[in-house]
């Protein structure tokens, strides 16, 4: 209920522009050209066109006990899960990427799974392993930037896991267990793109943001300006009609010069041309643009992002798809009336405490790793969570306050996970009828 609040306060979970898709995808039968159908299928059996709380429900629940396998595995006990949650609920915005009815809650949640697949698998039951394993495809496949994510999170735990206190070795079927969601994920996203598009790829279209995020940054507008003469692009009248004002209005504007020359379809099938002469003609300008974006994702973590009113990608879904009662309490939720806001001083809060947190974050890898104890691998996974969601979603999308601030609670949980397993020094381990050694005050493994 702690990672509920907000949604308590708003009178209905928290929706954003995005939630019409997801909630009318399987209802309506749409697949969509921009967005993985997953989430789509994870959340009906949930809401079952009645209501949508069950969903918003089951993503804190899903959160809560995550939690309570980190705070077991890394720091020993479980019994500090309680007010580890509270402080969390209060100081960052976990409670408002729970309440919101997309799949954002999913990124963080994974790089704690994978931190634990990789450096203490010995720490958990023999299902666990295993469970922890399907919850870790579950989480890429219902985003597709957690699927550029994984193999950047595995490609720096799997080689320093020893230096980042793992005390056994991981095995063939460990690393199966940790690599095994990325490909299992890739290929079920590419083989429904199949079915539905007609095209074998995680991302069918996905080059169409990219693009946008190079018309917008200039070495792309660049490159049609030199080869548009030659080119017959569909494109080109960028050059006559000029850009919308913003890349958000480039990419869902119905009045939008992208669906003016056909839509993201169409213009997909150009989009690798142009990126690859804008690559070729300023390959210099492209990396530094891409830092740029980085470094504004970066900065940009603020909480809230998207709470406005959304009538037109939202409300007719709502309206269209569940009971009259149910399409009454979502018109009557302080977000539709557009009264919903994170307070300044709740704002001021999150941006000083995720400052902070990113500070004792790299203080607590110093210490880990000084005693080899493996909660340095939380803390490690939680620094390459935050600069590799902001290089895929800053670089290769356009710096949003939302994509930043869906992971930016890691950063506290992980130093005061670290706070934790270093206070208790190296006390004794007992031997699990269920796994091999685990803490003495470790409450015994299950299956989550």
């Amino acid at each position: 209920m702690l990672l509920l609040w907000p949604a308590l306060l708003n009178g209905y979970p928290l929706v954003f522009a995005d939630t019409g898709t997801y909630l009318s995808q399987v209802v309506e039968r749409h697949l969509g050209w921009d967005r993985p159908v997953f989430y789509a299928l994870f959340i009906l059996p949930l809401h079952l066109t009645l209501t949508t709380w069950p969903v918003i429900i089951a993503q804190a629940v899903l959160t809560v006990l995550v939690l309570r396998v980190a705070l077991r595995a890394f720091a020993g006990s479980t019994r500090y899960l309680g007010p580890m949650v509270a402080m969390l609920a209060v100081l960052t915005g976990l409670p408002w990427v729970t309440s919101d009815l997309i799949p954002d809650f999913a990124t963080a949640l994974l790089t704690i799974v994978l931190a634990l697949l990789v450096v203490v698998p010995d720490r958990l039951g023999r299902r666990e392993v295993w469970v922890l394993a399907l919850l870790a495809g579950a989480l890429i496949v219902v985003h597709l930037s957690n699927l550029l994510l994984a193999p950047l999170l595995l490609c720096v735990l799997v080689p320093l896991r020893r230096r980042l206190g793992a005390r056994a070795p991981l095995g063939a079927w460990g690393l199966l267990r940790a690599a095994g969601p990325v490909a299992a994920a890739a290929l079920a996203l590419a083989t429904v793109n199949l079915l539905g598009h007609g095209r074998f790829s995680p991302s069918p279209y996905g080059n169409v943001f990219v693009l946008t995020r190079s018309l917008y940054d200039g070495p792309a507008m660049d490159a049609l300006r030199r080869h548009c003469a030659q080119q017959p692009w569909r494109l080109c009248v960028l050059l006559h009609e000029g850009l919308p004002a913003s890349s958000d209005e480039f990419l869902w504007q119905p009045s939008s010069p992208l669906y003016a020359v056909g839509g993201p379809k169409l213009v997909s099938a150009e989009a690798g041309a142009i990126l690859h002469a804008a690559l070729r003609d300023e390959p210099l300008a492209v990396l530094g643009h891409a830092l740029r974006d980085l470094v504004r994702q970066l900065g940009m973590a603020d909480t809230g992002d998207g709470l406005e009113a959304w009538p037109g990608p939202v409300t007719p879904v709502i309206h269209r798809d569940f009971p009259p009662a149910e399409a009454r309490r979502y018109d009557a939720a302080r977000q539709t009336l557009g009264h919903l806001r994170v307070a300044d001083w709740l704002q001021a809060m999150h941006r000083v405490a995720l400052a902070l947190g990113v500070l004792a974050t790299l203080a607590a890898i110093a210490a880990a790793v000084h005693r080899r104890n493996p909660v340095a691998a939380l803390c490690v996974a939680t620094l390459i969570c935050l600069l590799g969601n902001a290089a895929i979603t800053g670089a290769l999308s356009g710096p949003h306050n939302r994509y930043q601030s869906r992971i930016a609670w890691l950063a506290g949980f992980a130093p005061l996970t670290a706070g934790l397993a270093l206070g208790r020094g190296d006390r004794p381990l007992r031997l699990s009828q269920s796994r091999g050694p685990v803490p003495a005050d470790a409450a015994a493994p299950s299956a989550l």
